[in-house]
């Protein structure tokens, strides 16, 4: 075992300096002991000022120290190296963590051996605690930002991106490398444009601190409707950064516009029930005067009326399905035939689709009707052997449509000698509503009777001849 060498001692000069020094400073000899001390390393470790310290062991007066600061004490003495430390936590024999910015290295006796070390020491606590807490509170903010369901960037005070969080570049359907440096008007709708830069530069002047808008961005492929809130972050007075954050409202922007569709739809709808069911109740009218007018017997006046009555109720049927848009032509005869021809042959119908606004079903329907029920009565439905074909078509750039009735199988035909209510409800309905014409041939082998009309322009026609 080898003996403990006498403790130097630092000259009085040196002790001198080492009490008024700013910093904690420790001078030690080879075995640890005290050889000098400033004034400021006693007020650091809670120890008096005048604490006698010369001479006495470092582990003796600070036994709390651990393992690991002994064994980088016995390093720099023995391999004289030199080490620091920017702030490292020291529990003290209160218990307290002082967090202790640290450098230590050897010093030399004339000959060059190595007589000890100096320690440097200085309390940070203050600074590390402040450093901690606003890199957690950066973290709380970078998880905040990265992980946030919303879209959030931070933008020049021009409006230019400098950082952008996931869900901002999802929302903007952009790759973040395509969105840093670009300015955020650059991305808006040019619908858009003007309001947005209004916007900025309402925000750069300071005239708000924040505004909040529903705008439209274009996105690969379209756009997408965006509801963005943008706040000016101020730096001593001065424009520092502009905190965007966006949600998409694209669901909510097309079911309001389903809604608005919806309800001018309900509005042209009940318009245009207001003006068939007084349309209806005229034509009711009419056929109730002409009918009791040209029948005088009350029984089959009743029985016409009701026929004429059923026709109209088998088209209204139709229309009240299909929410009164209109029907198919089609479906509109076989309704209005079907009660003339109980076994389903009595009638060849052949023809293109085509549709019919609820007026002219409607107007069609009773015209079918008269001319069946003239058959019936008259034609080639009042014996069995009779037949009726019934054609049209159709030029969908004039509009225009044509039918042909025609009778066969019936009996000798000769023209009347005057109109009857049936001919002039045909004639009177084709030029009201269908802006037609109704032209009768009484051949004696059956009646010919070609129905020609303009059906109005419909929406789906406008969009068909609009460029795209």
């Amino acid at each position: 075992m080898i003996d403990e060498a006498p403790p130097l001692s630092a000259s009085p000069s040196v002790t001198t300096a080492l009490k008024h020094a700013p910093l904690g400073i420790a001078i030690f000899d080879s075995q640890m002991r005290y050889l000098a001390a400033s004034r400021q390393y006693l007020t650091d470790q809670h120890l008096p000022a005048d604490l006698p310290l010369i001479g006495r062991r470092h582990y003796e007066v600070f036994p709390e120290i651990p393992q690991k600061w002994r064994d980088l004490h016995a390093r720099v003495i023995a391999e004289g190296v030199e080490l620091h430390h920017e702030g490292d936590p020291y529990v003290d024999r209160d218990g307290r963590t002082e967090w202790i910015r640290w450098s230590m290295a050897p010093w030399r006796t004339d000959s060059g051996v190595i007589g000890g070390l100096v320690l440097y020491t200085e309390v940070v606590t203050a600074t590390v605690q402040a450093r901690l807490k606003l890199e957690a509170a950066e973290a709380r903010y970078r998880a905040v930002f990265d992980q946030a369901a919303m879209g959030v960037a931070r933008l020049t005070p021009t409006g230019e991106i400098l950082e952008a969080n996931d869900s901002f570049c999802a929302l903007l359907h952009r790759d973040r490398d395509a969105l840093l440096g670009v300015s955020l008007q650059s991305l808006a709708h040019p619908d858009y444009l003007e309001p947005m830069l209004a916007s900025s530069a309402a925000l750069l002047a300071g005239e708000v601190e924040t505004c909040a808008a529903e705008r439209r961005f274009l996105v690969e492929g379209g756009d997408v409707w965006i509801h963005l809130t943008a706040s000016m972050v101020r730096a001593e007075d001065q424009p520092a950064y502009i905190l965007a954050i966006i949600s998409d409202i694209s669901l909510r922007k097309q079911a309001e516009t389903a809604q608005a569709d919806h309800q001018s739809q309900l509005r042209l709808l009940i318009n245009e029930l207001n003006h068939r069911v007084k349309n209806t109740l005229a034509t009711v009218q009419s056929m109730a005067a002409q009918t009791l007018r040209n029948e005088p017997d009350p029984v089959i006046a009743f029985e016409k009326f009701e026929a004429r009555l059923m026709g109209l109720s088998r088209v209204h049927d139709i229309l009240t399905r299909e929410s009164w848009h209109g029907a198919e032509l089609h479906e509109v005869v076989e309704r209005a035939l079907r009660p003339f021809d109980e076994a389903g042959t009595r009638f060849s119908i052949t023809g293109p689709p085509v549709r019919l606004q609820p007026g002219g079903a409607l107007t069609m329907a009773l015209i079918l009707h008269e001319l069946a029920t003239n058959a019936l009565k008259y034609g080639a439905l009042s014996n069995p052997e009779g037949h009726v074909d019934l054609t049209w078509t159709y030029d969908p750039a004039t509009r225009g449509l044509v039918g042909v009735w025609t009778e066969t199988g019936g009996p000798p035909v000769s023209e009347p000698t005057r109109k009857g209510f049936g001919s002039r409800l045909i004639e009177r309905s084709l030029r009201g509503e269908l802006k037609g014409a109704a032209v009768m041939d009484y051949r004696p082998e059956g009646l010919i009777c070609t129905l020609g009309a303009r059906l109005p322009e419909t929406l789906d026609d406008k969009s068909a001849l609009s460029p795209a």
